[in-house]
């Protein structure tokens, strides 16, 4: 149900933030685990979990995988020392879009997602501003290939003008001359801005005015 990537350094008595990642259509957790598991080896600071879809022929995540998936994370984070306020959700093309979907339905498990090459599918309604509202708070960072051919990067410039809209801060970054490909360095890129957005201090209320 899921691959798992631990680092040889891993030390059970302290927690460790953890990265889920939403392989792409076609291919195998195992993927993008082990794209991860390089930059979770080489600083010894995250596990990686890179979760299987249900569907075994056409490898593409859907819907009906929700309860499965938070299931599946939820059984890894009894297995191994996590700390459950450091949990990101990634993805690449379709595991990006699905980043968003699941993400944004769980922000008690997950504190950011990172969406790579993926869109923002939800249309506007009811229940989908209940969710962005919900969800209020959630990093997200978005990266996606500027001549992408397959997700065209005017979606990705939509998903990240509506969580702006709906109060979502978003760091946005489009990669020049890259079409539907995991860029280069990515990994590296967004465990920086996830270290630096969990590290943050937490803001300080306003001191009281003197009368």
């Amino acid at each position: 149900d899921c691959w798992l990537y631990v680092p040889k350094t891993y030390d059970k008595s302290r927690p460790y933030p953890l990265v889920v990642v939403l392989h792409p259509a076609g291919l195998h957790g195992s993927r993008f685990a082990s794209v991860w598991g390089e930059t979770a080896e080489r600083t010894g600071a995250f596990l990686v979990a890179g979760p299987e879809c249900k569907d075994p022929k056409k490898r593409m995540w859907d819907i009906a995988d929700e309860k499965e998936l938070i299931e599946t994370i939820r059984k890894v984070m009894a297995a191994f020392s996590v700390d459950p306020t450091r949990v990101l959700l990634t993805g690449f093309s379709q595991g990006g879009t699905y980043s968003y979907t699941f993400g944004l339905r769980h922000p008690e498990m997950f504190r950011a997602i990172a969406p790579v090459s993926g869109a923002l599918v939800a249309r506007p309604s009811p229940e989908g501003e209940a969710i962005l509202r919900n969800a209020k708070g959630l990093g997200v960072y978005i990266a996606h290939g500027a001549i992408d051919d397959r997700i065209p990067v005017e979606r990705a410039r939509a998903s990240r003008d509506r969580l702006e809209q709906a109060g979502f801060g978003v760091t946005y970054r489009e990669v020049p001359q890259l079409g539907h490909f995991y860029p280069n360095g990515e990994s590296d890129r967004i465990w920086a801005w996830f270290r630096a957005l969990t590290t943050q201090a937490p803001a300080q209320p306003p001191a009281p005015k003197k009368e």
